[in-house]
Order: C-alpha cells, then sequence, then structure tokens
C-alpha cells in the first residue's frame, strides 16, 4: 500500500510540477558557432535539453565573464559536451548566463531567463536543501541548513517507486549540513527521485542520473 501510495505520489510530481522541457542545440558554422535558441524564458517547473555536438558544452558564468567572452569563474550549473540536461527547479529565479568552454572566445553564449512557476510544488525543505549536480553521475551532494535541529533521513526512489538506497539515515542535524552520496554502479542511468523526511515533512526532489 505504501509503494503504491509513493508512486502515485511521484507521477503526480511528474506530470504537475514539470512542465515544458526546451531543447538547445549547437547551430551557426565553425568559424562562428552559437547556441539556438540562444536566450529562452522558463518557468521553474520547466526543463532545459541541451543536444550539442562533441566539441560543445554549456557552463554556467558570471555576467562579468559572458560578458568578456569569458570562462572562468565557472558558477550554476554546467553541461558536458555532447549535452545534457538542466531542470528549471535548480535554478533561481532571474537570469543564468552561460558559455561554450570552447568557443566562448567566439561569441558561443546564451541566456535563461527564470521566472516563478505559479502553483507549483516547492522541491525544497521548508529551511533549505540543494542537490547537485543534476544531472548526477558519480555522486550526488546535498546540502541542508535547518534553522533549528531536525531529524533528517534521505532516499533515493526510481520512478516506480522503488527504494534504490537510503543516502542518509535518520540523523540528527543542525545548521549547515554538506556531504557527498556516492551512486552506486548498479543504479542505471534514468529518473529518480530523492525522497527528504524533515521530523514531518516529506519532500520529493527529481534527479537525473546518468
Amino acid at each position: 500500500m505504501k509503494k503504491i501510495l509513493l508512486v502515485f505520489i511521484l507521477t503526480s510530481f511528474g506530470i504537475y510540477c514539470w512542465g515544458t522541457n526546451f531543447v538547445i542545440v549547437n547551430a551557426g558554422t565553425a568559424l562562428a558557432p552559437v547556441f539556438s535558441p540562444s536566450t529562452i524564458t522558463i518557468t521553474q517547473n520547466d526543463n532545459i535539453t541541451f543536444t550539442l555536438g562533441a566539441f560543445h558544452d554549456a557552463v554556467e558564468v558570471s555576467l562579468a565573464t559572458w560578458n568578456a567572452d569569458g570562462i572562468s569563474p565557472k558558477i550554476g550549473f554546467s553541461v558536458p559536451f555532447g549535452g545534457g540536461n538542466v531542470l528549471g527547479s535548480q535554478l533561481a529565479i532571474g537570469t543564468h548566463y552561460y558559455v561554450c568552454e570552447n568557443h566562448a572566445p567566439m561569441g558561443m553564449k546564451g541566456t535563461i531567463i527564470v521566472q516563478a512557476a505559479s502553483g507549483v510544488i516547492d522541491h525544497k525543505v521548508q529551511d533549505n536543501i540543494l542537490i547537485y549536480p543534476n544531472p548526477a553521475k558519480e555522486n550526488l551532494n546535498i546540502q541542508l541548513n535547518p534553522s533549528s535541529l531536525k531529524v533528517i533521513e534521505i532516499k533515493l526512489f526510481n520512478f516506480q517507486g522503488k527504494l534504490m538506497n537510503v543516502l542518509l539515515s535518520k540523523t540528527e542535524i543542525s545548521g549547515f549540513y554538506q556531504r557527498s552520496f556516492p551512486l552506486n554502479k548498479d543504479i542505471a542511468p534514468g529518473v529518480y527521485f530523492v525522497q527528504v523526511l524533515s521530523d514531518n515533512t516529506t519532500t520529493y526532489q527529481k534527479v537525473v542520473i546518468q
């Protein structure tokens, strides 16, 4: 019964909390490559898929770096060469600037404008939770910052509601907490959900494992 309820919650989560999927590709010429579209506006329940060539990636940089056609320092999201996914829920409201590391000096850069999504379930624990990178490959980093002492438990489920791993058994946390969890090699690439239990609050966050 609990598994059926969990599947229902995750399915509802996937249907109602995740909106449009935007696709960004590389275009232009070898001497003048560009991202297409170079600017998109999304809400925090939307997702972005970068479909790129083997020599193109997408990394978030500061506005100053973006204006200078530079590549450092990197901040925020990072998409590997060949492409990957970025979840709108991981991006703060506002404008995000990104470049291709190989071709930033040639002007290959873009912007993602993130707007608040009305009626979208907040994916974060009431105090604060940050899960990254997303997509993840070998490790999943989780940051928590509860305002008071809380008992936290973190589990990883697949999209069918099957428990794949208990990342953190019940642990008392007070103040900033950060930990990197290695992903089991037997976890296949796909869409998963991180369940965070905090006292009487249960929250799910969607993650993609490559």
